[in-house]
């Protein structure tokens, strides 16, 4: 399920990757969130060990696939996380502020990076938004690691940056976990970061957490495959 799939995507938001470097133009996606760590095996698990029989349903309050928001508004959306070490599924409702999009000098992103990559992020642009994700449910869950994706248009960002990222205004960090987050309008800051060219800059955010993308899955998962249910159209703030 996401939480466990998640652990394997790299570098958008949440508390970075390892090694440095910047590389030329390339038309590889924006910025994907780096992962979420699992929590404590000692402390007791909210939710439950029955695997899913259907899949993640969109009620009425719920933000609609393929809506696209203004910067400010609120997305309502579901979700439900796998934990692989207790076996356990965890279900809740998010929401989902995406604040617009700001420009710093390149210069003032922070990193273990060399020389080269340091005069690459010279030349660029760092583009930020911060986004703030609420519990709208009220059970106690942690809200995974939201996938969120920065858009540069067809050709993707000018420069991808490897390596952790910091900037100051801009705070990443891993999501909360389950006693920081056990009550409806728990409030969790973290923010998107991304390098580019001012030709070419991050001009939405998108949201494709199931069932608005398609949920990652491995074969040790045990739930079910229920993706020809889900990539329904992913909510966008612009």
């Amino acid at each position: 399920m996401r939480s466990h799939a998640l652990a394997l995507i790299t570098c958008l938001m949440l508390a970075g990757c390892s090694g440095g470097g910047a590389s030329a133009p390339s038309a590889a996606p924006a910025t994907t969130a780096s992962p979420a760590p699992s929590p404590a095996t000692s402390a007791p698990m909210p939710g439950t060990t029955a695997i899913p029989t259907e899949p993640i349903h969109l009620t009425d309050e719920m933000t609609r696939p393929g809506t696209r928001l203004r910067f400010g508004e609120k997305a309502i959306v579901p979700v439900r996380d796998y934990y692989p070490q207790q076996k356990t599924y965890v279900e809740g409702v998010l929401g989902i502020v995406v604040q617009r999009i700001r420009t710093t000098p390149g210069s003032k992103v922070q990193g273990n990076f060399d020389e080269d990559s340091r005069a690459i992020l010279k030349r660029h642009t760092a583009y930020h938004a911060r986004i703030i994700v609420t519990n709208e449910s009220g059970n106690p869950f942690s809200p995974g690691t939201p996938r969120f994706t920065g858009e540069f248009g067809e050709w993707g960002p000018a420069v991808t940056v490897s390596g952790e990222m910091r900037l100051p205004g801009c705070r990443e960090g891993y999501p909360p976990d389950f006693d920081e987050f056990d009550r409806k309008g728990a409030e969790w800051k973290t923010c998107l970061l991304a390098v580019s060219s001012r030709s070419r800059p991050m001009t939405q955010v998108r949201y494709e957490g199931p069932p608005y993308g398609k949920e990652i899955q491995f074969e040790q998962d045990p739930s079910p495959d229920f993706n020809k249910h889900y990539d329904l159209g992913a909510i966008t703030w612009s």
